[in-house]
């Protein structure tokens, strides 16, 4: 599947836009009228000039007449190909990231150390977005202008077969003059689009370490990192540029030979009425326009190819589901107890991040998780929340009245909606309170979200909160304190009712009032949620019913 993917990878993106075939066949078949209005426009105007020049007559009312519609038909055959083909263009863009999103859905977080954030945003909004207009449009002229030549070729047969000859042979030497460079146009191609991704990623680190690169005055040194990547860019871009131009010179070279060829061959043919002549080579030259634009698209699909093979590496992620035969209905009415048996995690190629590790938490229990640095705390609390795979044992859940089932077996979204994890940097998001409380309840009214943010020690009262769930967070949620950050994210989580919840060092950079605060809420949690909590503070694990020590 990889190698047939790496070996055509703008086919390969073809099936997942199957709902819009027929929306890019149109646009095509829009596109060649529009080019045989644009050529018989070209014929009836050369033809009524010569009939002036050469014969001081002027030609009779039909033509004006057919030159009028031609007119009008173009403009208004325009106008409906940019129409359809924005349309098709937005619904491919639609079509393409969602089955990126699938893919991202299904494979991240990967247990690959080589998966980079920068990389996927850049995957999923530079790339897609170039090759929505390709899809939606350059396909459709390419296409279109292979269709028109053959057409014309034909056509001027009758004429005689060495003008036909001519304007073949003016093809084959566009391909000529074309293929020895491909594999050149190719490797700069493909050096502008791996010098782009890397101002991307750059990009995406720079911002997301804004706050450490103001704090140690590495201003400087960002901003040169950035210059020195879209220097790159532009050192490579102009290669590709010069290299494009030289080609371009020597396709337009192979047009006007091809016209000159055409004109001798039609000259030389007796009988032929000079009047036609001029008409002749019109035609011709607004034939073989879309040709040589065609010919020259495909020289630069290189970039195309590599968007279209990232993005096609997205979609195809793997997936770190195991294979279940049916999901089974499990919704329990009180807390979820955890049975967790001989679980093991090694990241790919590494070391083991989680040793056999077995323990068992009873519904409604609040039991604390403590160990040494690398000794899995993190690695289990992904392991309970189905981020990620254990390479061997079991987890299984169980409702208090003896029932149990397998983590895996459970449906996703009832399975999301009973465990929840809250993490110690937990994103908060730039928009309202109600927006980021809508991202874990999208159906969670004002006073749901009032309730929640009350029973997680966080009440919206004061000058601090004047509009309500309407407050701005700020990017990042800077304007949230540590504490009133960790109570937020909690709130959020208690949205769902969850009946298991796990903390994840919550609680590990807030100050001792703050951290009472927290744990305050979560005591309030008790007989109604089974709480994890994972932490290397004392005073936190001192909180919980009992302690489990990792790692030892």
């Amino acid at each position: 599947m990889i190698a047939s993917i790496r070996h055509n990878p703008l086919l390969g993106l073809v099936p997942h836009m199957a709902g819009e075939w027929s929306g890019m066949a149109w646009t095509a078949v829009v596109g060649i009228l529009n080019n045989l209005a644009l050529i018989f426009l070209a014929v009836v105007g050369s033809y009524v000039v010569a009939l002036a020049v050469l014969r001081q007559d002027v030609a009779a009312p039909g033509w004006w007449a057919a030159g009028i519609v031609a007119v009008i038909l173009r403009a208004v055959l325009t106008w409906h190909e940019m129409d359809i083909s924005h349309s098709i263009a937005y619904r491919i863009l639609a079509a393409l990231r969602m089955a990126l999103f699938d893919g991202f859905a299904r494979g991240v977080p990967a247990r690959r150390p080589g998966q980079h954030t920068g990389k996927l945003a850049a995957t999923a909004m530079g790339d897609v977005e170039k090759l929505e207009f390709f899809y939606a449009h350059t396909v459709a002229q390419l296409a279109g202008s292979s269709v028109l030549f053959v057409a014309g070729v034909g056509l001027l047969v009758p004429l005689g077969l060495d003008v036909a000859v001519a304007l073949l042979s003016g093809f084959v030497a566009l391909i000529a003059v074309t293929l020895p460079g491909l594999r050149r146009g190719a490797e700069l191609g493909a050096q502008v689009q791996d010098a782009k991704a890397a101002v991307s990623v750059l990009a995406v680190d720079l911002l997301s370490g804004t706050r450490e690169i103001l704090g140690f005055g590495l201003i400087p040194q960002a901003q040169a990192q950035l210059a020195e990547r879209s220097r790159a860019v532009d050192s490579v871009q102009r290669k590709l540029s010069a290299f494009l131009a030289l080609g371009s010179s020597a396709r337009e070279l192979c047009v006007l030979g091809t016209v000159v060829a055409v004109f001798l061959a039609a000259v030389s043919k007796p009988g032929v009425d000079p009047v036609w002549i001029p008409a002749l080579v019109a035609g011709t030259l607004t034939l073989l326009a879309p040709v040589a634009e065609g010919v020259a698209t495909v020289t630069q699909l290189q970039p195309h190819r590599a968007s279209a093979l990232r993005v096609l590496e997205g979609i195809s992620l793997a997936a770190t589901v195991p294979e279940v035969e049916a999901p089974v209905a499990f919704n329990p009415s009180g807390p979820l107890g955890v049975d967790v048996r001989d679980v093991e995690f090694t990241y790919d190629g590494g070391t083991p991040a989680l040793r056999r590790t077995s323990l068992s938490v009873a519904p409604g229990e609040h039991v604390g998780i403590s160990g040494p640095s690398g000794a899995g705390k993190t690695t289990l609390a992904r392991l309970l929340l189905r981020l990620w795979v254990p390479d061997s044992g079991t987890i299984t859940f169980a409702s208090g009245d003896g029932r149990t089932v397998d983590s895996w077996a459970l449906p996703e979204p009832s399975f999301r909606r009973m465990v929840t994890l809250v993490e110690q940097d937990s994103p908060v998001f730039h928009g309202s309170v109600l927006d980021n409380m809508h991202l874990a309840d999208p159906a969670a009214t004002e006073e749901d979200v009032l309730d929640a943010l009350d029973r997680a020690g966080l009440p919206l009262g004061g000058k601090r909160w004047t509009s309500g769930v309407d407050t701005l967070i700020g990017e990042q949620g800077m304007s949230l304190s540590g504490g009133e950050r960790a109570r937020f994210c909690l709130a959020r989580a208690l949205l769902l009712k969850p009946k298991l919840l796990v903390l994840d060092e919550t609680t590990a950079s807030l100050d001792a009032a703050s951290e009472r605060a927290l744990l305050d809420a979560v005591s309030r949690l008790a007989g109604e949620t089974t709480v994890i909590t994972i932490s290397h503070r004392e005073s936190t694990l001192a909180a919980c019913d009992r302690r489990v020590q990792l790692g030892v």
